[in-house]
């Protein structure tokens, strides 16, 4: 068994100056703990690979494509390979997102 708990992962170095701590991280897959403050974004960016988004706790507004919709705890976002998206917590709680990429990726992410 192995067991992986967010508060005891290191702290990764990420383009958009979020908290990431990954938290799985296999050829099949990597599952990455972000906690973004209010004001801060995860700015827009191409995956070459399939992401999803669960939130864990907060609001936020999702962009996925031309498309941007506000979304709260409890809710699976899904954004295919190659298509822009970005993250934005407008409240005033910290927001804590699971980033899940399937399989992991093996090119880099794009900032747009």
């Amino acid at each position: 068994m192995i067991i992986t708990r967010v508060d005891e992962s290191p702290t990764r170095p990420n383009p958009h100056g979020v908290e990431s701590k990954t938290i799985y991280d296999h050829s099949h897959g990597q599952i990455t703990h972000l906690t973004i403050q209010p004001g801060q974004r995860l700015k827009r960016h191409i995956t070459p690979v399939d992401v999803a988004f669960y939130i864990i706790e907060g609001e936020c507004d999702v962009e996925i494509g031309e498309d941007v919709q506000r979304v709260g705890r409890d809710t699976l976002i899904e954004s295919p390979a190659e298509i822009p998206h970005a993250l934005v917590n407008p409240g005033t709680l910290p927001l804590r997102v699971l980033v899940m990429k399937l399989p992991r990726p093996t090119k880099k992410t794009v900032l747009l």
